[in-house]
């Protein structure tokens, strides 16, 4: 059982779509066995379609549902959702989702903050593989991709790159690099999971020696 005294380790995964961050995610919780790793997907937490704001290119054009846009998330539930699972039977808590490091209140949450960094020509192609195979159309794929996505990029993901406390390679020809840095993240992590009653102070030194 988690020691009741020490709340989980709670990592904090952004980036832009199709970047990679499931994959580091996951990739994360294999290595971090035979911890007890808690994934959560900032996805679960879209408001309902009637609720999402619109957004449509600049100088007009198809309104699109704003999936990229903070106003498109229940922060408050997320945030309440992440203390209870610090304080549950998982000893880390891997958060992510593209905009998992823009709501100051969530950062404030979390112990290590990743931003998963890909090319966008590579997040594109990515999303249209992943999205045909869902069985959506390629031209409004693109469309929505053209007309929402690369501006909400800019303008929202983008910039929580500055609140990362280490930057992972989401590239495919940077495995090496990723796999190296994932490893090295989770040896950081077992060992502050090692140390008996350690507290938040000592949580937060682990994390900023991923700098080094």
């Amino acid at each position: 059982m988690r020691d009741p005294a020490m709340p989980a380790f709670v990592i904090g995964i952004g980036g832009g779509s199709a970047g990679g961050k499931s994959a580091v995610a996951e990739e994360l919780s294999a290595l971090l066995a035979p911890l007890r790793v808690r994934l959560v997907a900032q996805d679960r937490y879209f408001l309902r379609d009637r609720q999402l704001p619109r957004h449509s290119a600049p100088g007009g054009g198809r309104a699109w549902p704003d999936h990229n846009h903070p106003d498109s998330f229940d922060f408050p539930r997320l945030r309440q959702d992440l203390r209870a699972a610090r304080e549950g039977d998982a000893e880390v808590v891997i958060l992510e989702g593209i905009l998992v490091l823009h709501d100051a209140a969530l950062r404030e949450l979390m112990d290590l903050k990743l931003f998963v960094e890909a090319d966008a020509d590579e997040r594109i192609v990515r999303r249209i593989r992943r999205n045909v195979a869902r069985g959506h159309d390629l031209d409004e794929i693109c469309d929505f991709y053209l007309d929402s996505v690369r501006y909400r990029h800019r303008e929202f993901c983008e910039p929580t790159r500055s609140h990362a406390d280490l930057i992972v390679p989401g590239g495919a020809h940077q495995a090496d690099r990723r796999r190296k840095l994932v490893a090295e993240v989770c040896e950081r992590v077992r060992a502050v999971r090692g140390r008996s009653g350690a507290g938040g102070e000592q949580l937060r030194a682990a994390s900023a020696c991923c700098h080094d």
